[in-house]
């Protein structure tokens, strides 16, 4: 068997492992929601924004798993021994965290009302503190988003400017040996 065999053998092996997994991971999920929501829908005491909050909890789990199998994929796709490898592997990890930022900025948007009607029931003197709580959170995060994309250009840059000092290195190696 050549190593060309061996290593498309091993390749298949990883993606069916990867294929069965996120399968798995999804048929787990899928139980837990209907699960959640069958003790839900039992309490009568649990209040409508709470159930459609664990809903919404389920459905965005599901789409980050989603988004993760789609990575893991594109990840075992790339040929790691070509010289654009970094390259493709820096914009599958870029893809990953863009729909992760998109999914957590839908989430938020979902979550806001949700949050809005349950500390309708709190009291007054409470919702200052809810807010706070809540601006802080959002703040950080898209400071945290910043960063991460400011890595990424840093990132890009930095992977260019290696890639343009390789030829001249392989031509420098190619000039020495002419001499």
């Amino acid at each position: 068997m050549s190593k060309q065999n061996v290593a498309q053998e091993i390749l298949d092996f990883n993606k069916n492992a990867v294929k069965e997994s996120f399968e798995a991971l999804s048929t787990i999920s899928t139980q837990a929601a209907k699960t959640a929501n069958q003790l839900l829908e039992a309490t009568p005491n649990v209040p409508e924004e709470g159930k459609k909050a664990v809903d919404l909890f389920f459905k965005e789990n599901q789409k980050g798993l989603n988004n993760q199998k789609k990575f893991v994929e594109t990840g075992l796709e790339i040929d790691w021994t070509s010289p654009n490898a970094p390259v493709k592997g820096l914009e599958a990890i870029e893809s990953l965290y863009n729909s992760a930022f998109t999914q957590v900025g839908a989430l938020q948007k979902e979550s806001k009302e949700l949050l809005k009607k349950a500390t309708e029931q709190l009291p007054k003197e409470a919702k200052p503190v809810v807010d706070f709580w809540t601006e802080t959170l959002n703040s950080n995060y898209q400071t945290f988003q910043s960063f991460v994309t400011k890595n990424f250009e840093l990132a890009k840059k930095v992977i260019g400017d290696l890639a343009a000092e390789a030829p001249k290195a392989e031509s420098t190696k190619a000039e020495k040996a002419a001499k």
